[in-house]
């Protein structure tokens, strides 16, 4: 595939959507394309991560503890915060289909970040932002149990 297909691809996700077009190109001139069978599992649950997978085409079927969390599909972002962080995975990412993704992995993201600040500062905009929603989201659920 060609870096202008990884670069739609980028701006499909929600994390990287408002980044600039050299941005964009530079995450994507360090990320790699995996094409994935049906049934072959991208990465496992409870495994340190390596890094962020973006689906570019096909869907995933996502799992936790033995159970089914639903299909994810292209523009979705897996692991994000493997883009910063060493920490297992959460789920097991399994290829329901054919799909691509783009790897994204941590070592070569960090050194981007390293030398593009306004990469980072970027990153840490949305991060926060994503994080406050998750807040936002526990709370109201919160809010609702505690009703029972």
């Amino acid at each position: 595939m060609a870096l202008a297909d990884d670069i739609a691809a980028l701006r499909n996700a929600d994390l990287f959507s408002g980044f600039s077009e050299d941005q964009l190109r530079l995450i994507a001139f360090t990320a790699s394309r995996k094409a994935f069978s049906g049934g072959s599992v991208l990465f496992e649950e409870g495994t340190v991560s390596d890094g962020a997978y973006l689906i570019a085409s096909g869907q995933l079927s996502l799992e936790a503890g033995g159970r089914s969390l639903g299909i994810a599909g292209p523009g979705s972002l897996l692991a994000e915060t493997a883009l910063i962080s060493a920490l297992p995975y959460r789920l097991t990412a399994t290829a329901s289909q054919s799909a691509e993704v783009l790897l994204i992995q941590r070592t070569q993201f960090i050194r981007l970040v390293e030398e593009y600040p306004a990469i980072a500062s970027e990153m840490d905009r949305r991060l926060r932002k994503s994080f406050e929603e998750l807040v936002g989201a526990l709370n109201s659920v919160k809010t609702r149990l505690s009703d029972f």
